[in-house]
């Protein structure tokens, strides 16, 4: 195996781990959102514009070609256009090509707009599709008439965990957990670690090696920690690497890319960024965790993890956070399991039950069948609480 950090400390877990992760072309991990800095009042501002020159959901339609290719626009495109010169002049970004391409894009996954082909059907957010008509979605709409601004900053938060898929809710998991007392997570163990967790890649982890990855990453010395990441500036370099730009490794992306995630974050209700490190908003610890397994009567298990069936980061006001974050909302749950929720972007939020047995779905029957005493530990004297309260939440929240 190429050795990139890992004799910097031999047998050090957390640098064997980043060595394994650069073999992997996907070194880099999920798809984000890379290109834009977003804040919550840019935001804000694109999609009243969007409701002026297209309101009440109106679908408005796009260019589809480069300007580069044709400068001019057609008819049916001249109302986008002028959408797109006041976005620039309001906001500063949102040029034709951009607006179409990336922030669209982007806007689509946060789920604040809905994106058309041709005939005038739906694309999902995830698709590589070629767009013609944009509207605003319900999300949308409900966010520019929010009129409160700590309403305002839920539903933008919420928007930003489906857009990073999922990565509020895992952030929140390791944050405020009082035994873990991590406090903080550092760009670098994001980049390293944390964006690892729940990815489609050879070194897809779980939040548990997670954590023990970030521990023995701070066990190194800070002189140590630091030669990992100026080794690895020195070494990913493109020019250093021959053949393809996938085969290529550039430390320089991987960091932007780590960085944008962190910008954005802190954007959010939930976390704000110190010096490089992201930490929890005051007001954001619990104890229902340790009331889950109370009421349970259960004992934590090697292996399982507690997870919130509807995750908190799709919370849109103070209120639901609190409802949210219940241990009626929890399951403890194997490794596996949790690792498959986490690929599909923490959308398994309906619960139902098959005798002892409990199902997660999300609304396109990917299920997730949780074995009683096998996958997910909890007593079943407590079936109906738990799938009544999951019922309650989705009529809320989804």
């Amino acid at each position: 195996m190429k050795v990139y950090v890992s004799n910097i400390n031999p047998g050090n877990e957390a640098l064997k781990f980043i060595d394994a992760r650069l073999l992997d072309d996907g070194y880099r991990g999920n798809w984000s959102s890379q290109h834009n800095r977003y804040t919550m009042e840019k935001v804000v501002k694109i999609l009243r514009l969007f409701d002026k020159y297209a309101p009440d959901k109106r679908r408005m339609a796009i260019r589809t070609t480069d300007l580069s290719k044709r400068p001019e626009n057609t008819p049916d495109e001249r109302i986008y256009a002028q959408f797109c010169n006041d976005c620039k002049l309001a906001v500063g970004i949102g040029t034709q090509d951009a607006m179409r391409k990336n922030i669209f894009v982007d806007l689509h996954r946060m789920g604040l707009i809905v994106r058309y082909d041709a005939a005038r059907y739906p694309i999902d957010p995830l698709a590589r599709r070629k767009v013609k008509y944009v509207s605003l979605s319900d999300q949308g709409m409900k966010l520019i008439k929010a009129g409160k601004i700590e309403v305002e900053f839920f539903i933008f938060s919420k928007g930003v965990d489906k857009l990073l898929g999922g990565y509020i809710s895992v952030l929140l998991d390791l944050l405020r957990d009082t035994e873990l007392q991590l406090k903080n997570v550092t760009i670098y163990e994001f980049m390293f670690f944390v964006s690892a967790i729940g990815t489609e890649a050879s070194f897809n982890i779980g939040r548990r090696q997670c954590i023990d990855l970030i521990k023995s990453y701070r066990s190194l010395s800070r002189i140590q920690r630091h030669s990992v990441v100026e080794v690895l500036k020195d070494k990913l370099k493109p020019e250093n690497y021959s053949g393809s730009k996938t085969a290529k490794r550039d430390f320089h992306n991987w960091y932007n890319k780590a960085e944008q995630v962190y910008s954005i974050l802190h954007q959010t209700v939930y976390f704000e960024v110190q010096d490089k490190k992201l930490v929890l908003k005051q007001g954001r610890s619990s104890n229902e965790k340790s009331r889950y397994f109370r009421n349970h009567k259960i004992k934590k298990a090697l292996g399982f993890e507690l997870h919130h069936v509807v995750p908190l980061g799709w919370s849109e006001n103070e209120y639901q956070f609190k409802l949210l974050d219940k241990w009626e909302n929890m399951v403890y749950i194997d490794g596996f399991s949790h690792a498959k929720i986490t690929q599909n972007r923490n959308r398994n939020v309906v619960m139902t039950a098959n005798e002892d047995d409990l199902m997660l779905s999300d609304y396109n029957e990917n299920q997730i069948y949780l074995e009683n005493r096998k996958n997910i530990l909890y007593s079943t004297n407590k079936q109906n609480i738990m799938l009544d309260y999951n019922r309650q939440l989705l009529n809320i929240v989804d």
